[in-house]
């Protein structure tokens, strides 16, 4: 099941590769069409269809809006560490993928903010200096 997945996604890469690569060179080729948006191509569908998915196919660019954040490397490093962690307890008991992006980062916000919900701007200072 992971090599279907594994191959679903080299695919995708592998179509939004040449994608990028046909709207380079049409940009460099017909400078005319650089001011008429595109519409990016929809990868095609994975001929097995039967298997369950619970929006596993779909792209998280698609279901959830993108976030950065700069971070210490100290939290950076944590914060990895616990995804690793998590990610193996996870799969090992429940025999299914435990994405970073649809799973650990929502997880990891909803109870940070629940955290600090209820904080005073006191307690807010102390946490502030304990980084």
């Amino acid at each position: 099941m992971s090599d279907d997945r594994s191959e679903r996604l080299r695919q995708r890469r592998k179509e939004s590769q040449e994608r990028v690569q046909e709207e380079s060179s049409s940009k460099t080729a017909e400078p005319a069409e650089v001011d008429k948006p595109s519409k990016p191509s929809k990868p095609s569908e994975p001929d097995n269809q039967d298997e369950s998915s619970d929006g596993d196919d779909s792209s998280v660019k698609d279901e959830q809006v993108g976030t950065y954040m700069y971070l210490p490397k100290t939290q950076k490093k944590e914060l990895e560490r616990l995804y690793n962690v998590l990610k193996a307890e996870y799969e090992y008991e429940y025999d299914e993928e435990f994405e970073k992006n649809r799973a650990f980062y929502p997880l990891v916000v909803k109870y940070g903010l629940e955290s600090l919900d209820d904080l005073d701007a006191s307690e807010i200072r102390e946490r502030l200096d304990s980084l």
